[in-house]
């Protein structure tokens, strides 16, 4: 502990004063930082809080909400990550990807009524599943259930999960159309980028409207939606000027979704996926350009004359001065033409120089060496930042399976929740929107649909199911599969679903009728070496024929009714 002047002057005229006031000072310097250990403060907590670290005090961070931390920077952080999306190939990659991985050619419909709510046979939920599935199939499939005509139900759900990861957010409107001899269904999908949600002509937030979305209580009620795109090429009016829409209309209809991923708790808009990574994607695109060039420029022989003088090296004499047509001539028309200023190798060319000329060729060193491995290490924090690993982001598998498997589990359990996040916040509010028009219309038969909450939700459980996940070695994963589904571990509809990506309901009559055909004309496979030969009858029966199979007659041939 350092005296100071006090302590100094006391114990030069009371020494034994001096000594006590010293030993005070230390015990109260002790209990002071033992204190602060027990806080969190200098000594103890977090190394990395102001003032605790030399190396960090220059790290401003300051505690705000999540509307401070984004609202404000969102402008910006869209347009660049658009432009990576556009002309960064590995920012491309990484938003592509994504798309193409959690939604690729559309998350389908599977209806999962529940049996015991409705007092269904299993029968009965099976003949009512294929019915409304055909059904929301006309509508889903038909490009006329999109406002501008642009894309079918699934094409949306590409493209909302593609705004969600470059912009931050979308949102989906609802709105009536006309129905048509077509589609008989006046629900229309209009999917909207996020730049046209905002406060009415710009004004700053408050605490009941950020970032164009009103709330009331903390819950939101509606938001304001521009016109047109601000930044569109039309500029007459203001851009900014718009109309609110209620999130849930009047009659308890949807009138808006809000598609984005919720890093924090009360925050308003989300943020772009590529954000975190963003100024680095920026970084390597140009050096990786900066390289290119150079290689390219090294591709070329570059030679410099070097002359007593200094100044350009003299013409090739014997060539035409394209100027004035005659001989060039040393010291004359020195810049009128080709053969007077410059000097062109060519394959097997011998050119003479002038007396005191040099040719030094210039060998700039590209490609770098270390460019490969720099890019690598880079690229690691890219994968990581990205939740897909180097290997999917540049598209490269070239280590180990057991590495390339794990690293495609890794970023696949990411896949499936931004195609979970699609599911939910697309995907199903759409659905019990149009089957609520769809039973109000008769084209779904649910009774109790507008009477009972309960009901309502038994009949618009569903399950969204998209392209299968791949598989790097398919015969031991078919194989894994099938030692599940024996087992009783796993249904044969989930296990088509994850390893074909495609409907084990749907197909199952084709699978029938191919079975009888084989059957009938011995085309069965052999069985293999020591497995158990089938019975001879014990083909599966025919659902067509009550006789044989009376447990799956449909609820009408039983003389049921579908009733909660």
């Amino acid at each position: 502990m350092k005296l100071n002047i006090v302590d100094r002057l006391v114990g030069a005229l009371d020494p034994v004063r001096g000594a006590q006031r010293a030993k005070a000072r230390a015990q109260l310097a002790a209990f002071e930082g033992a204190s602060a250990v027990m806080h969190g403060g200098p000594g103890g907590g977090y190394t990395s809080t102001s003032g605790a670290d030399p190396f960090l005090r220059r790290w401003a961070a300051v505690p705000r909400s999540a509307e401070a931390d984004t609202l404000r920077h969102l402008p910006g952080l869209r347009a660049q990550s658009r432009d990576l999306a556009r002309n960064n190939p590995i920012a491309a990659s990484a938003i592509n990807t994504a798309v193409m991985r959690a939604i690729g050619t559309g998350l389908a419909y599977s209806a999962q009524p529940h049996i015991a709510t409705l007092g269904w046979s299993e029968a009965q939920a099976e003949d009512w599943r294929g019915e409304v599935q055909a059904e929301f199939s006309l509508y889903a499939d038909s490009k006329d259930c999109s406002w501008d005509g642009d894309g079918n139900f699934y094409e949306q759900q590409a493209l909302a999960l593609r705004t969600v990861l470059e912009s931050g957010d979308g949102f989906t409107v609802l709105p009536d159309g006309k129905r048509t001899a077509t589609m008989p269904y006046a629900l229309r999908l209009q999917l909207l980028e996020a730049d046209r949600v905002g406060n009415p002509f710009g004004k700053p937030d408050d605490p009941n409207v950020c970032g164009g979305i009103r709330r009331v209580q903390g819950r939101v009620q509606s938001v304001h939606i521009y016109h047109r795109h601000p930044g569109g090429v039309l500029r007459t009016g203001n851009a900014y000027a718009g109309e609110w829409v209620d999130v849930i209309g009047s009659s308890g209809r949807r009138r808006v979704l809000h598609h984005f991923i919720k890093l924090r708790p009360e925050q308003p808009r989300g943020v772009p996926h590529l954000a975190p990574v963003m100024g680095l994607f920026k970084l390597i695109g140009d050096y990786t350009d900066a390289e290119v060039k150079a290689a390219v420029i090294s591709a070329f022989l570059t030679v410099f004359i070097e002359t007593e003088s200094g100044a350009g090296p003299a013409p090739v004499f014997g060539l035409e001065d394209t100027a004035s047509g005659r001989p060039a001539v040393a010291g004359q028309g020195a810049a009128s033409g080709f053969a007077a200023d410059e000097v062109a190798l060519g394959p097997a060319a011998i050119i003479g120089l002038a007396k005191g000329e040099k040719a030094n060729v210039v060998n700039p060193g590209r490609p770098n060496p270390a460019f490969g491995p720099f890019l690598d290490a880079v690229l690691d924090q890219l994968g990581a930042g990205t939740f897909m690993g180097r290997e999917m982001l540049m598209k490269r598998y070239s280590t180990s399976y057991v590495a390339a498997r794990a690293a495609f589990l890794d970023a696949w359990t990411w896949l499936r929740s931004i195609r979970a996040m699609v599911a939910l916040s697309h995907s199903q509010p759409i659905l019990e929107t149009w089957m609520a028009e769809a039973v109000a219309l008769g084209r779904v038969r649910a009774p109790g649909f507008f009477a009972d909450p309960r009901l309502r939700w038994a009949y618009t459980r569903a399950g969204w199911h998209g392209d299968s996940q791949g598989s790097i070695n398919p015969k031991d994963e078919v194989a894994a599969y099938v030692a599940a589904r024996d087992a009783r571990l796993i249904s044969n509809e989930r296990a088509e679903w994850e390893l074909f990506g495609t409907d084990w309901q749907a197909g199952y009559s084709t699978k029938l009728s191919e079975h009888r055909k084989m059957e009938r004309d011995g085309m069965l496979p052999v069985p293999k070496a020591g497995a158990a030969a089938p019975q001879a009858g014990a083909a599966p029966a025919d659902p067509a024929d009550p006789e044989e199979n009376p447990a799956t007659d449909t609820p009408h041939q039983q003389g049921a009714e579908i009733t909660p």
